[in-house]
């Protein structure tokens, strides 16, 4: 199995995502400039690591004051992490977690996530929110799936269960129970303004 620099982050990195990243420890910035790939791993804070990460792909880098470095990278594979990881070690040796698409049709589910994405879009417009999601997920079904995780109103440690899910189909309609739950909650307090006005 490959061996990869090791980079535990607060915040979820998803395939396909694209991130533009500050790396404020001098130490990482030194093994990062000598790759162009490492395994970005979501860490909440304690001892242990998730059990799966994503294999981070450096499409530009600059340097940054103190010896630090930015870069622009892009979410690839997903890794499975091992159980003994640790977020002090320097490397990881991790294997690709195959993605399966699962028993769903998931075109059909792509399209029912598609509309209720709009349906979100809409009410938090009209609840006066900043409308800072798209509404166009990826046609592709795999691609989609990990778009609506970046674009849903949800915590990391959300996303990082939205990813560690097995297969497309069921991603996709974990996703469809939180955008119609996320719609609910803005059309009732939509509700409730104007029996206040």
């Amino acid at each position: 199995m490959p061996e990869f620099v090791l980079f535990p982050r607060g915040r979820v990195l998803l395939p396909a995502q694209r991130l533009r990243l500050r790396v404020h420890d001098v130490r990482l910035s030194a093994r990062l400039a000598g790759t162009d790939e490492f395994c970005a791993v979501f860490s909440s804070g304690g001892p242990n690591l998730s059990p799966v990460g994503v294999l981070a792909r450096i499409t530009a880098r600059s340097d940054a004051p103190h010896h630090r470095l930015d870069i622009e990278v892009i979410g690839g594979d997903r890794l499975r992490i091992p159980a003994g990881a640790r977020p002090e070690d320097v490397t990881v040796v991790a294997e690709e977690l195959p993605e399966t698409l699962g028993a769903g049709d998931v075109e059909r589910l792509r399209a029912e996530l598609q509309r209720g994405v709009q349906r979100f879009a809409a009410a938090a417009i009209e609840s006066g929110q900043p409308a800072s999601i798209s509404s166009t997920l990826n046609a592709d079904p795999t691609i989609a799936s990990y778009q609506a995780a970046t674009l849903l109103p949800i915590s990391h440690p959300e996303r990082q269960e939205l990813m560690e899910i097995e297969t497309t189909t069921l991603r996709l309609e974990q996703e469809l129970r939180i955008v119609a739950g996320e719609t609910g909650i803005l059309r009732h307090l939509l509700g409730l303004g104007r029996m206040g006005s």
